[in-house]
Order: structure tokens, then C-alpha cells, then sequence
């Protein structure tokens, strides 16, 4: 069972008010737990409140701005893995076909915007 921290007395410890929590927990940024009246996080939310309370303070961003972020963040981290996972697959591969098959069973590219970079089923494929 994972550790639970009072939303309230956390806020107050990073110096993060609670309306701006409050504000992330709408945007489904964080996730809270409610036990009689009172809500908890986790020690992984509470780690993205840091984040945004760090980004807050220090460049000064609206709540708004900072699940622009925080959005942008997440894709350029999943961008970085697709790279990664591209790079290894290149240093495991002997052939341009071996290539294709390794990336194909990663499963990590068949949510590209056109749909099109591995379905087996389109013409359109960069290979």
C-alpha cells in the first residue's frame, strides 16, 4: 500500500497554495484520495506537485502555463524513449528488414498521429 501525505499540510510545505492543487487535480495533472473530508496524494503526485511548485515560484508561471508545461514535458519525454527505442533497435539489427520487425514489436509506434508508421495495413509506410 502506497504512503499517503495530507494534500493541505503538503501544499503548505512546498509553498504551494491550495487552489493551485486543487486546479491540477481538475486537470487530471495529479490525483488525490479522499478519506473523511480530507485529501491525500501519493509519493508520485506529490512529486509532480514539487515540480509545478518549483516551476511556479521559481519562473513565476500561471497555473495554465504550467500545464502547458507540464503537457509538453510529457511528450518530449515520450518522444525521447521512441528515439531511444529506435537507437536500440538499430544497434540490435543486421538488416533494414530486422530493423522493421524489432521497431514493429515494440508496440511503441503505432499511436503516430497519421497511424500510418507500422500498420500493416496502409501503402503509406516510410518503409
Amino acid at each position: 500500500m502506497d504512503y499517503l501525505i495530507n494534500l493541505a499540510s503538503f501544499c503548505n510545505e512546498i509553498a504551494l497554495n491550495s487552489e493551485s492543487a486543487m486546479f491540477f487535480v481538475y486537470e487530471g495533472i495529479i490525483t488525490v484520495k479522499k478519506q473523511e473530508n480530507i485529501f491525500y496524494i501519493d509519493d508520485k503526485n506529490a512529486g509532480i506537485l514539487r515540480l509545478i511548485s518549483e516551476i511556479k515560484n521559481e519562473l513565476e508561471v500561471n497555473d495554465e502555463g504550467i500545464s502547458v508545461i507540464l503537457n509538453l514535458r510529457s511528450k518530449i519525454l515520450d518522444y525521447q524513449n521512441k528515439i531511444r527505442t529506435i537507437f536500440d533497435a538499430i544497434d540490435k539489427s543486421k538488416s533494414i528488414d530486422e530493423l522493421i520487425f524489432i521497431l514493429k514489436r515494440t508496440g511503441r509506434f503505432k499511436n503516430t498521429p497519421d497511424n500510418s508508421l507500422f500498420d500493416d495495413d496502409t501503402e503509406n509506410d516510410i518503409f
